[in-house]
Formats: C-alpha cells, sequence, structure tokens
C-alpha cells in the first residue's frame, strides 16, 4: 500500500503512520527518506519493508505524484538502513544519558524484577532471548539481530555490550517506532 497524501491515515483507522517511511523530493529531484519527517514540499509515505521499496521504484503513479522522471538514488534500501540504525543509536545513547539504559542481561534482569517497562536490544551473534521465559511479558519488547556489536559499544561509550535494556516508556515507543522499520528492511537479508 502506498499513501500518497497524509490526509489517508486520519481518514483510514487500519493504516498506522509509524509504519511507513515518508518520501520527499530533493532539490536535484531524486526521492530521499524523511525519517525526522521534516522535509518540505510533496511527499510519499510507503511501508517499511524492503520488498515494496523495490516494487514502488517503477510505478508510473510516483512519478506522477513527482512530475519527474528519475526519483530514485541507487542505493535507497541501504541508505535508509543506515539512517535508521544511526537514529536508533542516537536514541540508545540518550536513554543512556538520561539514565534509562540497562547494559548487559543481569542489569536488565535486576530493573525487570522491579517492575519496569523494557525493550531490549540484542546484537548480531549474541545468544538469542527468545527461549527464556524471564523475557516473556507484555511489557517487554525483543529485537535481536539488528544492530552490531560495535554499534552499540559506540553508543554507550562501553566495551563488550551485547544486550540493552531501554527502560522509560517515551524513550521505549521512538526507539521500537525506528527498530520496527528497521526490521522490515532487514528480514529479506
Amino acid at each position: 500500500m502506498l499513501v500518497l497524501n497524509k490526509k489517508s491515515f486520519s481518514e483510514n483507522a487500519d493504516i498506522d503512520e509509524n509504519d511507513f517511511i515518508k518520501f520527499s523530493l530533493s532539490p536535484d529531484n531524486k526521492l530521499v527518506p524523511d525519517l525526522h519527517n521534516n522535509l518540505p514540499g510533496k511527499s510519499i509515505w510507503v511501508p517499511a519493508n524492503k520488498e515494496m521499496m523495490k516494487y514502488i521504484q517503477g510505478r508510473e503513479d510516483v512519478k506522477a505524484h513527482f512530475g519527474v522522471t528519475p526519483l530514485f538514488t541507487n542505493e535507497l534500501v541501504f541508505l535508509i538502513q543506515k539512517i535508521l540504525r544511526k537514529k536508533i543509536l542516537s536514541g540508545i545513547s540518550l536513554a543512556k544519558k538520561a539514565g534509562y539504559l540497562a547494559i548487559g542481561l543481569d542489569t536488565i534482569k535486576t530493573e525487570l524484577i522491579e517492575k519496569k517497562h523494557c525493550l531490549i536490544v540484542v546484537a548480531k551473534g549474541a545468544k538469542s532471548l527468545k527461549n527464556y521465559s524471564f523475557f516473556s511479558s507484555t511489557s517487554i519488547s525483543c529485537f535481536e539481530n539488528l544492530l552490531y556489536q560495535r554499534d552499540l559499544e559506540k553508543s554507550t561509550g562501553k566495551n563488550n555490550v551485547k544486550y540493552v535494556g531501554i527502560l522509560s516508556k517515551n524513550f521505549k515507543k521512538t526507539i521500537q517506532v525506528d527498530l520496527n522499520k528497521l526490521k522490515g528492511f532487514m528480514e529479506t537479508d
């Protein structure tokens, strides 16, 4: 599903704007991802999915909407993944500075015992948490294999970071939206 008008989100309760990526036309007539939602001009919203991105790249209605023919950069999917990773890691870094980040499984478990909401990010190559009943709860969301260990280390300023837990509902919500979008681009990798 392709959304050409932002008004469609308010008219249709079945679609959530957080599940889409906004694209705007740059001055050089290339479609660029607007992940911070602040670029002016005509826009379209595309589901956060690599296959859908490939599908819309050839659609004539998209080209007609913007009034230009060569729309897409060659590395659009790579660019989106890079921007989403950077945005997620910045959010993790902010959560740490605000005191809402648990680093390591033991620290995350301690915080969960205190009944805190938590978003757990597991680095690629780290042991999966899917088989642990301790981490299966409605207040816990877990994302695995979307970020590299070195990225988590850089955003936290610590070494050997494989697991981080975001303990604030506000940080959890904003980071989780971007993790879901990134997951849509990673599922076919």
